[in-house]
């Protein structure tokens, strides 16, 4: 199966550098300088090379005092702005505009969009929600009734019966917050599926002839297909917190995409726009990506001032083609300063070359460099073709290319560094001559632009099987790409994320996962093997089947999110975080934690929706909410092995619990008087003799009798 990115890319444009800038701090980021210089660049998106030309309208999220007072400006000047919060704002603007819209005193900066990319049954029992291997499990009302589950993605097949009657709006347009009522006829970024697997996964429907539903089936969705540029998941995000609380309704965002260059450290401009947007009843939840495993990352301290860092870069020849790099440094200190010096060397045929400027702007390699205005930590970026470069240079041979960073500057000076696997996949490799370099590692991989959003739910990555059967019968293992059951996914990006953010805050199953399967993808038959059922619903046959990645990860957690909604529809970001520290799973599979339960590999371990649940309606007792969303059933079951949980979803003036056997008789009765919303009352099986009993719960909001098995 060819690695399909799940999770992100990013765009990289390439040009020459730019002229000389005007004294005074520069206001717009380093990728608009070409543009604004009048050169055409290039892009390279999904590994496909695309070019800009100055003409085009540029689309940047401009940081500012006053939102309303400069989006009326640009609008005035006859471009297209939207206000999100008021210090950010979206426009639509040529490459010319750019400086005289900085200029203004009441623009902070303008910056350019990174593009993003996208990064069941058996998700349902493996993390509590339902477990009827055994008759143990979660029996609840809870279906995420009255939540809205939002999904901004790519690749929604519409029409499967996985969302019939369950979408409230769509995304009217890939680049803008317009929602619509009409279903689109089709999703024309339809590659692999992704959307349709992803949104099944967290609300799906259940459909006859399939038991490969989602989290929360009873909640309202929200599908956008995006483009993935910053502006428009801004401008989609919005879009969905403004219906929600239209509609008086609590919501989650589901984002299974992000990118890998950027500070990794939460501060930019779109992660703290995206955050602003997040609140009581009002939560994002995020793939932390899939580049566990890869070389991508250095973190590196100055021994001396006299002495060299090197960091050797080698293209991974079966995917980069193009020979590209992406790669950003990013020095730990945030006092403003610039502590170190970048110069980018190529070496071949025992010759060592440092491009000029010059060189640089003939090959169309981009260097930009400075303190970010935001996080005031210095950094580095490059991005543009190794082998032009090379060409330039007029090394004819680029096999015989050796490419290196070289860093100095004053001793204990430390920075990170990072490549762009997805679009330019490259790597740090160990080098001894004629420069001594160590490799990489896939630490701090947390995404940009989704999991890196400071109230961001990260999300890891475990496997739910490691192996499948098809459709034709045919079994396939997955445990030489993605591990074994249980275990936490080799793709799983790690963390941390720099600063004191929790990334990743939780895991989830996303290894070997079957959900929805879109057919009208460009890669359905291509991923024939991994189609594993079909359902007819009206004359059209409809399909599910297997994927990988923490995009499939994330929407597990959206899901069971929806169902601690509508249990406390005023949850926040730091509730859920409390509620993972206090509830996930841990084993030896997580790995060892700090005193607070977490690591950078799990978080704090494996979602379990039964416990969150019960923490969330205490904290509803907590908060003052009188009753939850949904008060259809008086109590939620949770069957294990030893025990029965009888789980109070509402205050009650009391509760009479009877279990009588087959036969009628009374064998077990007890009666709480006043029990709370998140009372648990355990009845030990130890008691019992094997059979069937009949288990009674009376309250005065209702009754509910299950059949249980004691083995």
């Amino acid at each position: 199966m060819k690695k399909y990115l799940l999770y992100a890319g990013i765009a990289l444009l390439t040009a020459s550098p730019s002229q000389a800038q005007e004294q005074g701090p520069r206001k717009w980021s380093g990728e608009f300088d070409a543009l604004i210089a009048g050169q055409t660049v290039q892009r390279v998106a999904g590994r496909q090379v695309q070019t800009v030309s100055p003409d085009q309208l540029v689309n940047a999220h401009v940081s500012v005092f006053d939102a309303e007072a400069v989006a009326q400006y640009v609008t005035d000047n006859g471009f297209e702005a939207e206000v999100i919060t008021p210090q950010l704002i979206t426009v639509s603007i040529p490459a010319s505009f750019i400086k005289p819209l900085a200029e203004r005193s009441d623009v902070r900066f303008v910056n350019a969009p990174q593009q993003l990319f996208p990064s069941m049954a058996d998700v349902r029992p493996e993390t509590g929600v339902e477990k009827v291997v055994s008759g143990e499990g979660l029996e609840t009302p809870f279906t995420g009734k009255g939540v809205v589950v939002a999904v901004i993605d790519q690749g929604f097949e519409y029409a499967h019966p996985a969302f019939s009657d369950r979408v409230v709006r769509y995304g009217a347009s890939a680049t803008s917050g317009t929602l619509t009522s009409r279903m689109p006829s089709t999703d024309t970024r339809d590659d692999v599926g992704h959307a349709t697997h992803v949104a099944n996964i967290a609300a799906g429907n259940k459909v006859s002839g399939a038991d490969y539903h989602g989290i929360a089936t009873g909640a309202d969705l929200i599908l956008i297909s995006s483009d993935f540029q910053q502006t428009s998941v801004l401008k989609q995000a919005k879009a969905i917190k403004t219906y929600a609380e239209a509609n008086d309704q609590p919501w989650v965002l589901n984002m299974s995409f992000g990118a890998v260059i950027g500070p990794h450290d939460g501060s930019t401009d779109y992660d703290r726009g995206m955050s602003d947007l997040c609140g009581e009843g009002g939560l994002m939840v995020a793939a932390m990506g899939n580049e566990g495993g890869t070389k991508i990352h250095a973190r590196r301290e100055i021994a001396s001032d006299d002495t060299p860092v090197y960091l050797k870069v080698k293209p991974v020849s079966s995917y980069n083609s193009y020979n590209y790099i992406y790669s950003s440094i990013w020095g730990e200190a945030t006092d403003g300063q610039e502590h170190f010096n970048v110069q980018f060397v190529v070496y071949a045929m025992s010759k060592r070359y440092e491009p000029t400027a010059a060189q640089l702007s003939s090959a169309g390699v981009h260097v930009w460099q400075g303190v970010d205005t935001n996080n005031q930590r210095q950094y580095y970026t490059i991005q543009g073709s190794l082998e032009s470069l090379a060409s330039t240079l007029g090394i004819s041979n680029f096999s015989s290319c050796s490419f290196f960073f070289e860093i100095t500057g004053k001793e204990g000076t430390a920075f990170h560094a990072w490549l762009d696997y997805d679009n330019a996949p490259c790597e740090f490799v160990t080098s001894a001559t004629p420069y001594r370099a160590l490799p990489g590692d896939d630490e701090y991989l947390v995404g940009e632009g989704a999991a890196s959003i400071g109230k961001a739910v990260a999300v890891g990555s475990y496997n739910i099987r490691d192996k499948f059967t098809n459709i034709n019968g045919a079994s396939y293992s997955m445990k030489n790409s993605i591990g074994a059951t249980g275990a936490l996914s080799y793709f799983s990006s790690p963390g941390p994320q720099l600063g004191d953010a929790v990334k990743p805050a939780i895991c989830a199953p996303g290894g070997c996962i079957i959900s929805a399967f879109s057919q009208n993808s460009r890669e359905f038959s291509s991923y024939a093997a991994y189609q594993v059922a079909t359902v007819t619903s009206g004359s059209k046959k409809y399909y599910y089947g297997m994927m990988n990645g923490t995009s499939m990860a994330s929407p597990a957690v959206t899901g069971i999110l929806a169902l601690w909604l509508e249990a406390n529809p005023k949850l926040t970001y730091e509730d859920v975080l409390d509620i993972f520290k206090q509830t996930a799973r841990r084993d030896n599979q997580t790995g060892s934690a700090d005193e607070n339960g977490w690591n950078p590999n799990a978080g704090y371990g494996k979602i379990d929706a039964y416990e969150g649940l019960k923490l969330a309606l205490q904290k509803a007792n907590q908060s003052g909410i009188n009753q939850v969303m949904n008060t259809e059933a008086p109590v939620s079951f949770m069957k294990n092995a030893d025990n029965w949980k009888i789980l109070f979803n509402n205050d009650e003036s009391y509760a009479q619990i009877d279990v009588a056997s087959a036969g009628g008789q009374l064998v077990y009765s007890s009666r709480i008087e006043s029990p709370r919303r998140g009372q648990e009352q355990a009845i030990d099986l130890s008691r019992f003799a094997p059979g069937v009993y009949v288990l009674h719960v009376n309250t005065l909001a209702g009754s509910i009798t299950r059949k249980v098995v004691v083995r």
